[in-house]
């Protein structure tokens, strides 16, 4: 049995995301994903890692080598589900989008020190 497809399946539904979400996000074709997740196409080690990543799940979880579904890096939650999309959508984000948040953020913690 191949885990992968059943397991990327798994990890975009456990986020409550469509595939049209994730291949905007991703920046990739529907059809290449539905093909990861209905085991007709493989992805190769760039792609594996950017889906484990986008997906906070380990490559190992991925793959069927582990049980252990969540990665290290995921351990950030928050109480309200829109500030935990909005933080889990953050490492899409451009560079430009980052600045202007880091000013943003400057602004803030200026204002809380006040």
């Amino acid at each position: 049995m191949n885990a992968l497809g059943e397991r990327l399946k798994e990890a975009r539904q456990r986020k409550g995301w469509s595939q049209t979400f994730v291949c905007e996000q991703l920046k990739i074709s529907n059809s290449r994903l539905s093909g990861y997740e209905r085991n007709y196409r493989e992805p190769d080690t760039k792609m594996l890692t950017t889906l484990a990543s986008f997906y906070q799940v380990s490559v190992d979880w991925l793959t069927g080598l582990s049980n252990q579904h969540t990665h290290p890096k995921s351990s950030t939650t928050f109480q309200d589900p829109e500030v935990q999309r909005w933080y889990k959508n953050l490492p899409a984000a451009n560079e430009n989008d980052v600045k202007k948040l880091m000013r943003i953020w400057e602004v803030i913690s200026v204002d809380e020190k006040s």
